[in-house]
């Protein structure tokens, strides 16, 4: 699903940078380095969204074996491509593969193993966790693979937008989100501005995962998170140079509930966190050969 917005006009008032957060250096697996922005010791979260890693651009070999089987419970988690591509596989017997600007949603609720393996060749991407709603976060587990020809894209000003979860300016993705948000990428191949229409009462941040990005007056090159006030229904981003920017968007309705925050597991209580952890050592969340 495609549309082109030729002209990019707003009456509404721009959001105004509150913050700009850099990301630390993490590793994840022997081989895997990542850049954490979210948590951050300033920022728990931006609506319902609590943890952003960013991998990549790196080679991969084929004797890489990726993340190894791992659980989680309470959250959904995403995975999103800039390059490359990754395969999936979990204990309930969901299989899938996805590449360049496809995400992986997959809905964490009770319990749910999962491990994924990249591509050989380059590897650009990112993950990241949503909240489950205390309401459901013992939910059923579910997966769903979103290739980008799935993910409706737009034109805006001299920027490509690519919604991959929520709703932008009149343009939904079909990703089964449990918490109203927003997940877009927004892309310039070179110099270029754009004006975006947001909620006014979503929490919003922008993440640079390439290059360097303005907002307003305020500019962040490659790791930075910058974190926008409430409010405003207006968003302008540029790139002032040459060089291809890659924006990554996010945000939703704010997260006013409880959150415990261990290791691969968020739920709302110590209880929950340690009913998890006992599920997943009695073998309820299923299991998964390496």
């Amino acid at each position: 699903m495609a549309a082109t917005l030729d002209r990019v006009q707003s009456d509404g008032a721009s959001r105004e940078v509150t913050r700009v957060i850099a990301s630390h250096f993490t590793p994840v697996t022997p081989t895997l380095l990542v850049r954490r922005a979210l948590p951050d010791a300033g920022l728990r979260n931006v609506g319902p969204w609590i943890f952003l890693d960013h991998f990549g651009p790196l080679q991969v070999t084929q004797a890489d074996r990726g993340t190894p089987p791992h659980p989680h419970a309470g959250i959904e988690t995403v995975t999103y491509l800039l390059e490359g591509g990754m395969h999936h596989r979990d204990s309930q017997g969901h299989e899938g593969a996805v590449g360049a600007h496809g995400a992986q949603w997959m809905t964490a609720g009770r319990g749910i193993v999962h491990a994924e393996r990249p591509a050989a060749g380059t590897l650009h991407g990112l993950q990241l966790w949503t909240k489950l709603p205390r309401a459901i976060q013992s939910t059923d587990p579910a997966y769903r693979n979103l290739g980008a020809e799935e993910l409706p894209v737009f034109r805006a000003g001299e920027a490509q937008v690519r919604v991959v979860g929520g709703e932008l300016m009149g343009h939904r993705s079909p990703a089964p989100a449990r918490w109203p948000l927003l997940l877009a990428h927004v892309s310039f191949t070179a110099r270029g501005r754009t004006r975006l229409e947001v909620p006014a009462a979503f929490d919003l941040a922008a993440y640079v995962a390439l290059g360097h990005a303005r907002f307003g007056e305020v500019e962040a090159d490659v790791g930075k998170l910058v974190k926008f006030a409430r409010g405003g229904t207006a968003l302008e981003v540029a790139n002032d140079l040459e060089d291809r920017a890659d924006v990554i968007l996010l945000g939703g309705a704010p997260l006013d509930e409880p959150m415990v925050f261990h290791g691969p597991f968020v739920m709302d209580s110590v209880a929950g966190i340690r009913r998890a952890e006992q599920d997943f050592h009695a073998g309820r969340m299923g299991g998964l050969a390496e």
